[in-house]
C-alpha cells in the first residue's frame, strides 16, 4: 500500500494541474465520462469474454484495438487540448499498475512478470500528448501503429501459430494493417514509419509497447524536419 499512495496522490496532482492550466470544456469532461465507461466495458467484460472463448493473448489485442485504437482516432476531434487524453492516459496507467504493486494482476490479460498493457498507457499517453502541439498527426498514427497495427499481429498470430510469436504472418498483418494508418495520417513519411513499426515490433529484446511508438513517432517527426 506504501508504493501506491504516492503514485496515486501524483497522479491526482497531474491531474488537476491539467484541468487547471488547459480548462477543458464541459463537452470535452462528459466526452471523458463516455470514453471511461467505454473502456471499462471492454476491459471489464468484453476483453474477459473473448479471453474465455480464445485466450489471455487475444483478450490483450482486443482491449488494445477497442480502447486505445478507438480514443486514438476520436482524440482529435472530441478533445481542444491535451488535458482530457493526459488525465485518461495516467488514470490507465495507475489501473494497470496499481494490482501490480499489490502483487496480484487481472488474470484474463495480464501476465505474470510482463508489464506490456503499463508500457502501451504510458507510450500512448506520451505520444498523443506530447505530440500535441507538435504534430498530433504523427502521434495518432503512432499509437494506432501500436494499437491497432499490433494488435492485429497478435490476433493474426495467435489464429496461425496457435501461441504467443514473434512469427512472420503476423508481421505481414501488422504492415498490412499500418501502411494505410501511416499514409492517411502522414503520406509517405508514414509509410516509412509504418515500415520501422513492423521491423522494431519483431525486436524481441524490448517490449513492442515501447518501441513500435517511440520509434515510429520519432520518424515522422524527424522525417517532416530533414525532407521539408
Amino acid at each position: 500500500m506504501r508504493a501506491e499512495i504516492p503514485i496515486i496522490l501524483v497522479s491526482l496532482l497531474v491531474s488537476a494541474a491539467s484541468l487547471w492550466y488547459w480548462s477543458p470544456g464541459i463537452d470535452e469532461i462528459l466526452w471523458l465520462f463516455v470514453l471511461v465507461a467505454w473502456i471499462s466495458v471492454v476491459v471489464f467484460w468484453i476483453s474477459k469474454k473473448v479471453a474465455e472463448l480464445q485466450n489471455l493473448y487475444v483478450a490483450r489485442k482486443v482491449i488494445h484495438i477497442l480502447s486505445g485504437g478507438l480514443v486514438a482516432v476520436l482524440t482529435p476531434y472530441l478533445f481542444k487540448s491535451p488535458a482530457i487524453p493526459l488525465i485518461g492516459g495516467i488514470g490507465m496507467t495507475v489501473l494497470t499498475l496499481l494490482p501490480r504493486l499489490r502483487g496480484e494482476k487481472f488474470d484474463w490479460f495480464q501476465v505474470e512478470e510482463n508489464l506490456g498493457e503499463v508500457y502501451f498507457c504510458i507510450t500512448w499517453t506520451l505520444v498523443i500528448v506530447g505530440l500535441w502541439y507538435i504534430d498530433l498527426n504523427a502521434g495518432v498514427a503512432a499509437a494506432l501503429f501500436m494499437s491497432v497495427g499490433d494488435g492485429v499481429t497478435g490476433i493474426v498470430r495467435n489464429i496461425v501459430y496457435k501461441r504467443w510469436s514473434k512469427g512472420v504472418a503476423g508481421s505481414v498483418a501488422m504492415l498490412l494493417v499500418s501502411l494505410p494508418i501511416g499514409v492517411i495520417y502522414k503520406g509517405y513519411i508514414g509509410a516509412v514509419a509504418a515500415i520501422v513499426a513492423t521491423l522494431v515490433e519483431r525486436w524481441p529484446k524490448v517490449d513492442d509497447n515501447l518501441t513500435v511508438p517511440t520509434l515510429s513517432a520519432l520518424v515522422m517527426v524527424l522525417g517532416d524536419v530533414l525532407w521539408q
